[in-house]
């Protein structure tokens, strides 16, 4: 039967292809093997210090990323950056929207929600957390995603990125389940749409969500690292 007549293949070409997947590229100089280490490297011992010498890591952390992403002078749609992916991965905002009221709901009938939190990280620092969330995004995805694909291939690089993303956690017993699978998520998602506005916007979202949802003695203000195990109960 010929595909005008066919009801399934007319139906078939109205969608949109499948991501094609990356495949990992062949060893050269210009392996992202040591930008990845290097780069992990610097955000551990950022993690793991304290005072100016955790600023001075964290520094050296943004130029690290900042100088290598400028090197390959890679296209904005490739970083996540442009505006092509923006619209078709909106219904992320309302998935992360939907799984926050749920987080809090539960949390109301279980007892442990504290909306005072809420309410003071929107007030005080919602733009700064929402600001925070896309260098957290742009460091996972248009950094350590981008070079794992290159090395492992779109699909292994999800996993990858994802357990990096939730070991930056350790040892906050809260957040490295929650980032895990967060991150897993995020990366399919930019896998697919390659925007990091939406994601970011979605992290915030659950962020702050989490943060109210379960009691500060558990995740310790959502500190990770050496401020996790500093963290002092005010």
């Amino acid at each position: 039967m010929s595909a005008a007549l066919d009801p399934s293949s007319a139906e078939a070409a109205k969608l949109p292809a499948p991501p094609e997947p990356v495949e990992p590229e062949a060893t050269s100089s210009r392996s992202p093997l040591w930008e990845l280490a290097v780069g992990y490297g610097l955000l551990q011992a950022a993690l793991w210090s304290e005072g100016e010498l955790r600023w001075a890591w964290a520094v050296a952390v943004a130029l690290w990323i900042i100088g290598a992403t400028v090197y390959h002078r890679p296209s904005l749609r490739e970083l996540g950056l442009g505006w092509t992916g923006f619209v078709r991965s909106l219904s992320i905002v309302g998935l992360a929207t939907v799984a926050g009221a749920a987080m809090l709901f539960a949390a109301h009938l279980a007892g442990t929600l504290h909306p005072q939190l809420l309410r003071r990280t929107l007030l005080a620092a919602g733009f700064g957390y929402l600001v925070w969330t896309f260098q957290q995004q742009f460091m996972l995805e248009s950094f350590f995603f981008l070079r794992l694909e290159r090395l492992l291939g779109s699909r292994k690089a999800v996993w990858a990125a994802a357990g990096l993303f939730a070991l930056a956690h350790f040892p906050n017993p809260v957040l490295v389940p929650a980032t895990l699978a967060a991150g897993f998520a995020f990366c399919e998602l930019f896998r697919r749409y390659r925007n990091i506005y939406t994601l970011a916007i979605a992290q915030a979202i659950l962020g702050l969500c989490l943060a109210a949802a379960v009691p500060d003695a558990l995740h310790h203000h959502m500190r990770v690292g050496i401020g996790y195990l500093s963290w002092i109960s005010r």
